[in-house]
């Protein structure tokens, strides 16, 4: 790939050799910026612009200036729709434009480039920071300039990019030399899957930590059942500590497997009638109810008259998949099997009429509301699961139909989004893992290699939501207070700038089973990543996590904050800060006990 370097400094005359950026300044200054900045001379218009957790394919998607919870205006929906985004960095949908960004943006200080019709590709490696102040990012058309220190025009808050920067320059004495590593590295990769390969095996090329000590006790177990069992409990499902029933996404159907599994007398008890309760609220299309409050059933539409009854269809995916985990447990009832048929049949219906599974749909006719995107990504597993417990093979069928255009219109492209509820189309890891674990899933099934690779691009793309160093802390916050080592927390979305403890909402058990099928160690150690990042992040009574209230409120046993905040998006104060509340992180950390750690064969392999 060819292109060259410009170095520029308002305090010296900076220099760029053996992958190192070096500036002796020339006076005493109290705004020193400087940046190094490759441009890419024989520029691609269609060329894939890659910032891991970020940005992917530049984020070249209409926009919708709508503030938080977004949803779609009534005109963007449809069978068909372009993909809509809110307004995060990104690139122009003609790829004119600007993104600004520090590295703590990324899960990983990178920037990528892909020419899609030369085969070249191009990684640009950097550390976090610089004397003290994070790095920072422009990227433009054929322009990938480094900034010491970030030094953006504007800044993101959630769903907005034209914040005032509040960025400044180091303040620096005659003589101080500014001094930071950046690597770049080219290859020519086939396809974008094995751009994401080359990114996959080279994400620790320039940062990487061990992970934090993996404390996964008896008595941490019981922190977490306890509260799932005093804030959690409904009185008729467990739910989150609102008593909102949503099925599946955040552990509706979900948290009940590990306590069914490994939990108390009354846990199982409880799990069993969170079963009976989901399992008896049925539309009359034969989805779950997604959400139910006070025991009012109500919509994923966010109060949007266009989108009344709709239905995240990730969210019945979960729950059916998980329901089909729980009979692995326990003797189902004839209704749970009922039920478990009716919303098979009614996937494979709606893939039949529409060629997709959609993203948003009306829960009671199962009409298309807004189609495309992966949110059905974990359909595809409990359709497998259906065929398994059924023997129908039209299951089997629909999930392979379907797993083929997942993998070639989103991982083969470089990009999953639909996950959340609450993102758009603004690409997340939530449906890159449902990827993975729907490959691995009719791999097994099948026994087609084809299966395997899918997987295995699929992961290779995941890793870039997964954080490979530990962050350092702004002095003064809780997390470095707490010494939190971010090695192995997931970002979430592009949208929602925060990583978090553990995958939504998963233990990432089929991460272990890809990694004995393939036997590659760099798959294993990703999930070791992953899975030791969780304990660290638990409130406990003896050693409470502080929110960034004002006094500080120390978070109940057993909580989970999702926020692992490394970008600025709420603020500077949110850096290294948890808000004071209980998140989908705990169904996550019981499904990871109950999945990998319980299981001493998969605990001696993860080295915990």
């Amino acid at each position: 790939m060819n292109y060259t370097i410009d170095l520029q400094s308002s305090n010296g005359v900076p220099r760029y050799e053996a992958s190192q950026f070096l500036l002796a300044c020339e006076r005493d200054e109290d705004n020193t910026v400087c940046s190094l900045t490759v441009n890419l001379t024989e520029w691609e218009e269609d060329a894939y612009v890659f910032l891991p957790a970020c940005v992917y394919n530049g984020n070249r998607w209409k926009k919708s200036y709508i503030s938080y919870p977004p949803m779609y205006e009534k005109e963007d929906c449809g069978v068909h729709p372009a993909p809509v985004i809110s307004d995060i960095p990104a690139l122009n949908p003609d790829g004119s434009g600007k993104i600004q960004v520090t590295t703590g943006d990324l899960s990983v200080p990178c920037v990528g480039i892909y020419y899609r019709h030369k085969k070249q590709a191009l990684l640009l490696f950097c550390e976090q920071e610089c004397r003290g102040e994070n790095i920072g990012f422009s990227v433009s058309r054929g322009r990938i300039e480094v900034q010491f220190p970030a030094m953006r025009d504007i800044c993101y808050r959630m769903c907005r990019t034209n914040e005032p920067s509040y960025d400044t320059g180091f303040r620096t004495k005659t003589g101080d030399v500014v001094c930071a590593n950046v690597i770049i590295r080219e290859s020519c990769p086939s396809s974008l899957s094995e751009f994401f390969e080359y990114f996959f095996l080279n994400r620790k090329l320039l940062l990487s930590d061990l992970p934090a000590e993996a404390h996964y006790t008896d008595r941490l177990w019981d922190v977490l059942e306890q509260h799932m069992n005093d804030d959690n409990f409904s009185g008729e499902y467990y739910a989150e500590t609102s008593k909102k029933w949503q099925c599946g996404w955040v552990g509706g159907g979900m948290s009940s497997l590990p306590l069914l599994t490994h939990g108390s007398p009354i846990s199982r008890a409880r799990s069993i009638m969170t079963l009976d309760f989901m399992t008896s609220h049925v539309s009359n299309a034969g989805f779950f109810y997604p959400l139910i409050e006070n025991g009012v059933v109500k919509d994923d539409g966010f109060d949007r008259p266009h989108m009344k009854n709709a239905m995240l269809i990730r969210k019945n995916g979960d729950a059916l998949y998980f329901l089909f985990k729980h009979f692995d447990v326990i003797d189902p009832k004839e209704a749970w099997v009922c039920a478990a048929r009716r919303c098979a049949d009614a996937f494979v219906r709606l893939h039949e009429k529409y060629g997709d599974f959609g993203q948003f749909i009306h829960v009671e006719t199962g009409e298309m509301l807004y189609g495309g995107t992966t949110s059905g990504a974990s359909v595809l597993s409990a359709l497998v699961r259906a065929h398994r417990f059924f023997g129908d093979t039209i299951y089997l069928e629909t999930a392979k139909k379907s797993g083929e255009d997942y993998y070639q219109q989103y991982v083969a492209e470089g990009v999953t989004y639909g996950g959340p509820g609450e993102a758009l189309c603004a690409p997340d890891s939530e449906s890159c893992y449902a990827m993975v674990e729907s490959m691995v899933l009719l791999y097994e099934e099948t026994g087609d290699e084809k299966w395997l690779t899918y997987a295995k691009d699929s992961l290779y793309l995941l890793s870039s939501w997964v954080m490979p160093y530990a962050y350092r802390f702004p002095a003064g916050s809780e997390f470095a207070r707490r010494g939190i080592n971010t090695v192995g927390s997931v970002f979430a979305n592009a949208q929602n700038k925060h990583s978090a403890p553990g995958l939504c909402t998963a233990s990432g058990d089929a991460i272990y089973r890809l990694y004995t099928y393939t036997e590659d160690e760099a798959i294993l150690e990703l999930l070791r990543d992953i899975v030791c990042c969780i304990p660290q992040c638990i409130s406990t009574e003896e050693s409470p996590i502080l929110s960034w209230n004002n006094p500080p409120k120390p978070l109940a046993p057993g909580w989970i904050c999702e926020r692992v905040n490394t970008s600025d998006w709420e603020g500077k104060r949110g850096i290294g800060g948890v808000f004071w509340g209980s998140c989908w992180c705990e169904t996550s950390a019981l499904l990871t006990f109950s999945e990998l750690i319980k299981n001493d064969e998969i605990r001696k392999k993860l080295r915990l």
